[in-house]
């Protein structure tokens, strides 16, 4: 029994051989050319009749359904766009179109069954320039005492002229840049972007603006309470000295970072008596600071007695 299978198998092998590799291609290409559904998300590009502009539109992207052969499908590409021109029209308003396959290239033997939405409806508007102030769209927060002083910031250039909707635009009193990301930044920056689009949607300004950020330690101010306040006179003068106050307060100014550093003892509050005679005096008190703070507030004035010593 064995010995007749196994002549069976081996007669005319090479025969056999070849009609299952003619097999196993027809089933290859019967998978092929079986019908198959696919469906793509397309980029609806639509074009405004001459001197007018787009404000808005109810989609941006539509779904295509294709339908053919598997082998013929793959070769549809990932990047499809369905285009639609708007003609015969003169006024603004709001308008609805079917959306049309044609313009769409697909391979031969697949067709298109849908595209969904079939409808889209925009607005229109008349097409318009303007010279617009740019202002720059700063985003996030600097490092920990630091700020961006504002009103150091350049932009070169500072003004644009713009092309958008009347509507939208009459009523415009600047543009904005694109964002410019200052999220832990410690130091001034120049850094180069766009404009901002008007409408959603619309493809960047080619008008490129360099922009100046400037950062700087971000000052504060703190009170300094109860300082006492000292004469200075020279070691030879033998006068007794008798003041309206004995302390005064202070307000100072820096980082956030040098003043805290600073204390009462760093501070040197004192009136200079050197070389004047006995009588009653009013003096400016003179402040001595730590480096990189500044004094804020008013300096006061100290009511001096000179008297000499018995």
């Amino acid at each position: 029994m064995l010995q007749m299978i196994k002549k069976f198998l081996l007669h005319n092998l090479a025969l056999k051989l070849i009609s299952l590799f003619l097999a196993i291609i027809l089933w290859f290409y019967v998978a092929g050319e079986q019908n198959e559904d696919l469906e793509k998300r397309a980029t609806l590009n639509i074009e405004p009749p001459p001197g007018m502009v787009i404000s808005s539109r109810s989609a941006g992207k539509v779904n295509v359904l294709f339908r053919g052969p598997k082998n013929r499908l793959s070769l549809i590409s990932s990047d499809i766009a369905v285009n639609y021109k708007i003609e015969e029209i003169k006024k603004p308003g709001k308008y609805s179109f079917t959306v049309s396959p044609r313009g769409i290239d697909v391979p031969s033997g697949v067709k298109i069954v849908s595209i969904k939405p079939s409808t889209v409806t925009v607005n229109l508007d008349r097409l318009i320039s303007k010279w617009l102030p740019i202002k720059p769209n700063i985003k996030g927060k600097v490092g920990e005492g630091y700020r961006i002083a504002e009103d150091k910031i350049k932009l070169n250039p500072n003004i644009s002229l713009v092309e958008g909707p009347e509507k939208l635009l009459k009523n415009l009193e600047f543009i904005y840049t694109s964002s410019i990301k200052v999220k832990g930044y410690t130091k001034s920056f120049i850094q180069r972007v766009s404009l901002q689009p008007l409408i959603k949607g619309q493809l960047p300004s080619l008008d490129i603006i360099e922009v100046t950020v400037p950062i700087e330690e971000d000052f504060v101010n703190k009170d300094f309470k109860g300082i006492p306040l000292k004469f200075l006179l020279s070691s030879a003068e033998h006068f007794s000295v008798q003041c309206s106050i004995s302390t005064i307060d202070i307000t100072l100014t820096g980082s956030r970072a040098n003043l805290d550093k600073v204390t009462n003892k760093d501070i040197l509050a004192f009136v200079d008596v050197t070389g004047l005679n006995p009588g009653r005096y009013e003096l400016p008190v003179q402040i001595k600071l730590p480096p990189n703070v500044f004094l804020l507030s008013d300096v006061p004035l100290a009511k001096v007695t000179i008297g000499e010593k018995p």
